[in-house]
């Protein structure tokens, strides 16, 4: 809404706020209310449940596996140890994700993001003021937006098809041929382990059902080709109604290189993803640049 504004020539400078206090109320009462009133609430569906029922279908489809999974909370909880809004900071491993408390099978405690309180607002402005105002600006290049099917019954729950139309959009106002050799850091909307892993496939940072091997192959580390999520990700701090923003706003620290320990150096280019719905019903991608 806030890049809405700004392209309408209405405003030159639009202030974007966020915030969530989830602590306050039970998120599993607070997620039923997303589904259908008539057939589906009473069943008890949640946003862990229902993901767990997403997560078991890619699995199978794809062949992906749970400790493939497991790596992607290893990395995001390792990565913010130098991020002072992170929540959860920590070393684990693979084996302890594998043992956690199972929630909804085959989500495990170590597989799921925490009930994180948070803010954050974000200043955005039409070229010629951002210029006159901003030392460093970070430009919006490319925003892609798509929603899908409300029931979980009428989308196939393994593939990310409105995040791959939504990238597709982004990445074609943003002059992006190869995502994955012009786009140096990535922040990707991972309520959940696996769905790190599904998320690059939509957004083609690899091919469908290859988000497995491609955790595997360590191109998404800190030291890797395309680090995704080096700030934690919502793993690791997950105020729901604010943490796709913070996922533009750590990009933009990114490409100021302001991001501490975790900065990706020489970052040029960064992609920012949202979900909003029950398993990724509906998915954004900004993506942002800067110019020396």
């Amino acid at each position: 809404m806030g890049v809405m504004r700004i392209l309408s020539g209405l405003h030159r400078i639009t202030l974007v706020v966020a915030q969530s206090k989830v602590s306050e109320g039970v998120p599993a009462v607070i997620t039923n209310a997303m589904f259908d009133p008539v057939y589906e609430r009473v069943l008890g569906l949640d946003a862990i449940n229902s993901s767990a029922l997403q997560m078991r279908s890619y699995m199978v489809k794809y062949g992906i596996t749970e400790e493939q999974c497991a790596k992607v909370s290893v990395k995001n909880h390792r990565n913010p140890k130098s991020n002072p809004y992170a929540h959860m900071p920590m070393d684990i491993t693979v084996d302890e994700v594998l043992r956690s408390r199972v929630l909804a099978d085959p989500i495990k405690l170590l597989d799921t993001s925490p009930v994180s309180d948070g803010a954050c607002a974000i200043v955005l402005a039409e070229e010629r003021t951002a210029r006159e105002r901003c030392s460093r600006p970070v430009w919006i290049t490319g925003v892609g937006h798509c929603a899908d099917a409300y029931h979980l019954g009428d989308r196939d729950l393994a593939d990310a098809d409105a995040l791959a139309s939504a990238a597709k959009r982004a990445y074609k106002m943003a002059g992006i041929q190869d995502p994955v050799k012009e786009i140096d850091v990535a922040e990707v909307y991972d309520a959940f382990s696996y769905m790190e892993l599904m998320w690059m496939e939509g957004l083609g940072l690899c091919a469908w059902g290859k988000g497995g091997s491609m955790i595997d192959s360590g191109m998404t580390e800190m030291d890797g080709p395309l680090p995704v999520n080096p700030s934690g990700g919502v793993l690791s701090a997950h105020a729901v109604q604010v943490a796709g923003m913070a996922r533009i706003i750590e990009s933009v620290l990114q490409l100021r290189g302001e991001a501490g320990m975790r900065q990706v150096e020489g970052a040029r280019v960064a992609l920012a993803h949202g979900i909003e719905g029950a398993c990724g019903q509906g998915h954004c991608v900004f993506v942002l640049g800067r110019q020396d």
